[in-house]
């Protein structure tokens, strides 16, 4: 009786585990993997874009927060790029990494630049997907940049200069144009 007792809920069992699986359909291991990176932002109009819809152009992201001091002298020099590069070429998305920050705080850091006479025409937006695997560091301002297929070229921690480096300048020698230059010309 024991024996019978038992059987049956096995059998419930392995008829439930059995549909389960015939239901729930096939998966193959030659799955064929997302060419390059990805991650979506919110843009100061409020809709979603994401890094993919750039392929084709070389893209530099700037992970930033509106009241860090290196992340506004990186802006200064972020905005020399479109004096020597088309925007057919490269788009530079500062992705604003601060929760705390709203659309509107970043839009009101963006006014703040033209009332000063710097255009700080490319795209803004807020961090929507967690860009920490891009930052591990958590540090600003810091400069990632994607090859034209998505995938990371170059990233830097801290203030990068676009051409020149200024007088007395003992730390890192490397310039946003030499990077850029790799993969555009």
């Amino acid at each position: 009786m024991k024996t019978q007792t038992l059987l049956i809920p096995l059998t419930f069992i392995l008829l439930l585990i059995g549909s389960i699986t015939f239901l729930s359909g096939c998966t193959t291991t030659d799955e064929t993997p997302d060419e390059g990176d990805n991650f979506a932002y919110t843009l100061l109009d409020g809709t979603t874009g994401e890094l993919k819809d750039h392929r084709g152009k070389v893209v530099i992201v700037d992970l930033w927060a509106t009241w860090c001091q290196p992340c506004q002298y990186q802006m200064l020099e972020l905005e020399k790029t479109y004096e020597n590069y088309s925007r057919d070429q490269l788009e530079i998305l500062s992705i604003n990494t601060d929760f705390r920050e709203s659309l509107s705080d970043i839009q009101d850091f963006i006014n703040q630049f033209e009332e000063y006479g710097y255009d700080l025409d490319w795209i803004f937006a807020n961090e929507l997907d967690d860009l920490e695997s891009y930052n591990p560091e958590q540090s600003i301002p810091r400069l990632i940049i994607f090859d034209q297929e998505g995938n990371i070229f170059w990233d830097h921690n801290g203030v990068i200069f676009f051409a020149e480096l200024p007088d007395g300048w003992t730390g890192e020698k490397t310039l946003l144009k030499e990077k850029i230059d790799e993969l555009i010309n």
